[in-house]
């Protein structure tokens, strides 16, 4: 999304997770992922930190799909089922309403099956130049880097 050793998303991260998020009509996100065992926090159960991981990316992409540059300003996450070792997920995320200031966006973890495994409420904070000069970048970062979902 914005650096190419992002945890989630960055290709050149090798303990990364290497999820690769596709726009989707105007700004919906969309990634799948496979749980590895690794990935575990209880035996044969992904750990949720991972899972509330996967929808703030959703979220943080939806933004990006929009043209902002954000942070999560909050992150609700409500656990409906288990992800098991072996699933593999469909993570969706939409934006529900934009102002200058803030984009809030839903996101949802599915199996295969079908079955929802959790949701997410966040606040994605678009940033002002100041905050940007703030943490070093630049008002251009969306045109210097390349989202996997744009460079192909």
């Amino acid at each position: 999304m914005g650096n190419q050793y992002c945890f989630v998303c960055g290709a050149d991260n090798p303990r990364g997770l290497h999820v690769h998020f596709e726009k989707r009509d105007r700004a919906n996100s969309f990634a799948t992922f496979y749980v590895d065992k690794e990935m575990a926090g209880w035996p044969s159960v992904q750990h949720g930190g991972i899972t509330s991981t996967l929808l703030d990316e959703a979220c943080a992409y939806v933004a990006t799909f929009l043209g902002k540059v954000t942070v999560t300003a909050e992150l609700n996450i409500s656990f409906k089922a288990p992800i098991r070792v072996g699933e593999t997920l469909y993570i969706e995320a939409t934006p529900t309403r934009e102002s200058r200031k803030l984009i809030l966006v839903q996101a949802t973890i599915h199996n295969a099956e079908g079955e929802l495994k959790a949701t997410a409420d966040a606040k994605m904070m678009v940033l002002s130049k100041d905050q940007l000069e703030e943490l070093g970048l630049s008002e251009n970062i969306l045109n210097e880097v390349s989202t996997p979902a744009q460079s192909q």
